[in-house]
């Protein structure tokens, strides 16, 4: 369960405050906590059979990065490419929204470990009930700060902060919640 940890640590470090980070540093860190995550996975998968089946989530989630590491890497990121054509643009669209959904996609893995871990007859899991809403509030937060980021850059940033901390809040009450015996 650490190293999973610790991959959800890398994958919610965010080196500054904008929302579509478009460093390489950035999509490289959440390689390795994809990484991470997917190791951390295929150690519990014995101990948790039902979180077996997001391997695939997670990989998919280590390629995204990559992909976008590689763009951002040689200058092709989502702020870099020109609007002028109709090409340039539903490029630029299309990579937005799925840097949107790569962000998104760590929730869900989260919700569904924690759903797996529920169903562990053998596992001991206080109040786990009360983590389960927490990726959903997660991601209702990064949805909203996702709208401000286009229309109030300023108070985006302010939530990017909100972000962070609650998602280090989360991250810390899974690891003292959530044992696997």
């Amino acid at each position: 369960m650490n190293l999973f940890i610790l991959g959800v640590v890398l994958v919610f470090v965010k080196t500054n405050l904008q929302l579509l980070d478009t460093g390489v540093f950035y999509y490289v860190t959440n390689a390795a906590g994809y990484l991470l995550i997917h190791t951390g996975i295929r150690q519990l998968r014995e101990e948790i059979p039902g979180a077996r089946r997001l391997l695939a989530y997670v990989l998919v989630m280590v390629l995204h990065s990559v992909g976008f590491a590689v763009l951002n890497g040689t200058g092709h990121s989502i702020r870099t490419i020109p609007l002028s054509g109709g090409v340039n643009t539903m490029t630029a669209l299309i990579l937005t929204l799925l840097a949107v959904v790569g962000m998104a996609m760590v929730f869900y893995i989260l919700h569904e470990v924690l759903e797996a871990v529920r169903s562990k007859e053998n596992a001991t899991f206080p109040e786990v009930g009360s983590l389960e809403k927490v990726p959903g509030l997660l991601l209702i937060l990064m949805v909203i700060t996702c709208v401000l980021f286009f229309t109030v850059p300023s108070a985006a940033s302010f939530l990017m902060i909100v972000l962070m901390a609650a998602e280090l809040v989360f991250v810390a009450s899974f690891s003292a919640r959530v044992r696997v015996v």
